[in-house]
């Protein structure tokens, strides 16, 4: 017996080391690393970006992006949350998309379903509004909608979409309610903006500051606590004294069960690839606005997104259930 115990001991032993040995030399075979969206978007242009950057600093890694659009994400996000946990398969992740269709939506993942990587960029949204309403600053554009509750008109893409959720966020931070008008996307809506058809809108900085560069709109604040690089003039609603966080966040995810050796050695890649100059230099030439945070980091603010959501959808769910 004793014989039998020692040899299953020295088996037990062995297939560990075997694992060990595979986690530490990871990686050993082509890595994907999956899109939610088709080529030519913005997700699908900074995985490409990105890609050389993270195989150089991961030892010469093979990586390949591939596109799995569908759902507003929601396809490949089940799929990654589907895959084996071994590091092969990734997924580029853009928040708050994966959180806010969990709301209402018919969706097989969860949030736990994700091991988090490093990011790459987090762009806010921003408020703009017309040229010929009063509102230069974020203090204006709140004391008009606590002075006439429900009546500030501010559009973006449909119900359910960041910019929806993102109006739901500031209200709650700001204890006002606007007007929510939908529309088929950012585009159109800032054209309704321009047109004078509603008072303001939400978009991302990079979208909403060409239009008050060229003075076709005035963007009165982004949905942060911090300011931009690319338009370090704007003030943030966090300034004013509105704890709000709201925007585009995007890094990487493996599945659940990913060992951390492996999960470490991905966002020490992403890392060194966003202090890589020649990475840095293509972001500036993008208007890219680089934002590390490692796995845990992540982590928290995914987690932070879907506790906000959480609240607001038990008090007026924006979908019909």
């Amino acid at each position: 017996m004793k014989f039998v115990t020692s040899m299953l001991t020295t088996s037990v032993f062995a297939l560990s080391s075997v694992a060990a040995f595979a986690q530490s030399d990871y990686p050993t075979r082509q890595i994907e690393l999956m899109v939610g969206f088709s080529a030519g978007g913005n997700l699908d242009i900074l995985a490409r970006q990105a890609e050389p950057f993270l195989e150089k600093h991961m030892g010469g890694a093979d990586i390949v992006v591939i596109n799995r659009p569908g759902a507003g994400g929601a396809l490949m996000q089940t799929q990654l949350a589907g895959a084996e946990p071994d590091g092969y398969t990734l997924g580029l992740l853009s928040m708050p998309g994966v959180v806010t269709v969990l709301f209402g939506g018919d969706v097989d993942y969860e949030i736990d379903d994700f091991e988090y990587s490093g990011t790459f960029t987090f762009e806010p949204h921003s408020i703009m509004v017309g040229t010929d309403t009063p509102y230069e600053t974020p203090e204006d554009l709140v004391a008009a909608a606590r002075e006439n509750p429900g009546t500030i008109t501010i559009g973006g893409a449909g119900i359910g979409s960041a910019a929806h959720l993102a109006v739901k966020v500031l209200e709650r931070a700001a204890d006002v309610e606007f007007a929510f008008i939908p529309s088929p996307g950012s585009a159109e809506m800032q054209n309704q903006v321009m047109g004078g058809h509603i008072e303001g809108g939400v978009t991302t900085i990079s979208s909403s500051y060409t239009r008050h560069q060229e003075n076709q709109a005035r963007v009165i604040g982004t949905l942060s606590s911090e300011r931009t690089t690319v338009a370090p003039e704007i003030a943030t609603f966090g300034e004013a004294g509105y704890e709000v966080e709201w925007g585009a966040l995007r890094g990487i995810a493996a599945p659940k069960g990913t060992p951390q050796e492996v999960m470490d050695k991905i966002t020490e890649a992403v890392r060194l690839t966003m202090e890589d100059p020649e990475f840095q230099e293509i972001a500036a030439q993008n208007n890219m606005l680089l934002t590390f945070m490692d796995g845990a980091q992540f982590e928290a603010s995914v987690r932070k997104i879907h506790s906000d959501l959480e609240e607001i959808w038990a008090d007026e769910p924006w979908i019909e259930q």
